[in-house]
């Protein structure tokens, strides 16, 4: 079954990303998965991401990257970090206190609502761990393009 681009008939909003590769069929060739994040990523976008809770991405060099991410308040079994198709999932779940008594805060600027981030990791990308230290939730990630994908000269006959 192949995958085509179609404009999505949203009135006074982002066009479409068909609209900016038109005949993309003509010219690439196996891409039809790349094609299809790219859309899941724009419709993701246009319907607005949360930005609880905040997090960085590092790139350390070429192939190694780190997701930061503030979980202030988080303790390690409320949180949890899957990865499934080259989705990255992080999601917190804050449990409730036992006794129900959260009546003695003046003011409690920490939030500790439940959230979930996912990000899409290219081929080869792998999540190599995570630490959980002052706060902040650490993820790193590598990318190991096997041999057959680098670069190589052909000889020509």
């Amino acid at each position: 079954m192949s995958y085509t681009l179609v404009k999505n008939d949203r009135r006074n909003s982002f066009p479409s990303i068909a609209e900016y590769f038109p005949n993309v069929e003509a010219w690439s060739v196996g891409f039809d998965r790349e094609w299809r994040l790219l859309e899941q990523l724009q419709n993701n976008l246009m319907g607005g991401t949360s930005s609880y809770p905040p997090y960085n991405i590092k790139q350390r060099t070429e192939d190694l990257y780190e997701i930061e991410m503030a979980v202030a308040g988080f303790s390690k079994p409320e949180l949890r970090v899957e990865l499934h198709n080259n989705q990255l999932t992080i999601e917190g779940s804050k449990q409730s206190s036992e006794d129900g008594n959260d009546g003695s805060y003046v003011y409690k600027g920490i939030a500790g609502r439940q959230f979930r981030q996912t990000f899409a990791l290219a081929d080869h990308v792998k999540v190599t761990g995570s630490e959980l230290k002052d706060g902040i939730l650490t993820i790193s990630l590598e990318r190991e393009l096997p041999e057959e994908k680098k670069p190589r000269l052909i000889d020509i006959n």
